[in-house]
């Protein structure tokens, strides 16, 4: 019996059906904040000074799941400046937070590059942010790939800007969504901007089940062991 035990193992492990990480729908609350200063927030991931003034935005874990990856932004500025930034690798457990600066030439003025990813003088997307990895939750693990538009992060405070556009986003490129320059005085006192990124766990972090196919073999393997033991006596 005991030989035929260890095969029966065996072939469960040449079936890949072995103890390790599984993809699950683990969950995740992962909060972006767009915000517009004079100087930098402490910590600032990519070194923008905020000299004189420039946006920044804030992500934070606030789920009870890992997030590990790397957090990026595209800003394309319509003057012709490359303003964007990737991470490496990081990893923000439950409270964890960083923030990155829209840095033009590594100081900022955000709001004076014309705006970003789209045509000067045209409604545009904005800065892109974006994250890219997997959460964590146990030995469960879920890829991700999640993706907001600075217009798309509204602080829920309307205000009527230099040009006489009332809006409540935009906050990274100073608060117009045509990409004019609106003044140090109105860009940094921006009502600051919310976005969330949610998913429920899925009940008891239930793992994505087995293909068909593993499943009926495993079934078949152990149904023939099962009647072969018991046709056999057991041999000590």
């Amino acid at each position: 019996m005991r030989i035929r035990t260890k095969l029966l193992l065996a072939a469960f492990a040449g079936m890949g059906l072995t103890a390790s990480a599984a993809h699950a729908q683990v969950g995740y609350t992962l909060d972006v904040t767009t915000h517009y200063q004079s100087g930098a927030p402490a910590g600032t991931l990519n070194g923008v000074s905020g000299g004189p003034d420039t946006g920044f935005f804030q992500i934070k874990n606030d789920g009870s799941s890992t997030f590990t990856g790397t957090i990026s932004d595209v800003a394309m500025a319509t003057n012709g400046s490359n303003d964007s930034f990737t991470s490496p690798a990081l990893s923000l457990a439950p409270g964890g937070f960083v923030w990155i600066g829209i840095g033009h030439g590594g100081t900022g003025e955000s709001s004076n590059q014309g705006g970003y990813n789209g045509p000067f003088g045209m409604p545009q997307p904005g800065v892109i942010i974006d994250l890219a990895g997997s959460v964590t939750a146990g030995i469960n693990t879920e890829p991700i790939t999640l993706s907001v538009n600075d217009s798309m992060i509204h602080s829920g405070v309307p205000r009527t800007n230099p040009f006489g556009v009332t809006l409540d986003n935009y906050v990274l490129q100073g608060g117009d969504p045509l990409g004019r320059d609106t003044g140090d005085g109105y860009e940094t006192t921006q009502a600051d901007g919310h976005f969330r990124f949610f998913e429920a766990p899925a009940p008891n972090g239930t793992a994505t089940p087995l293909p068909a196919s593993a499943w009926g073999g495993l079934v078949l393997l152990s149904g023939l062991a099962a009647s072969r033991l018991m046709r056999r006596p057991s041999v000590v």
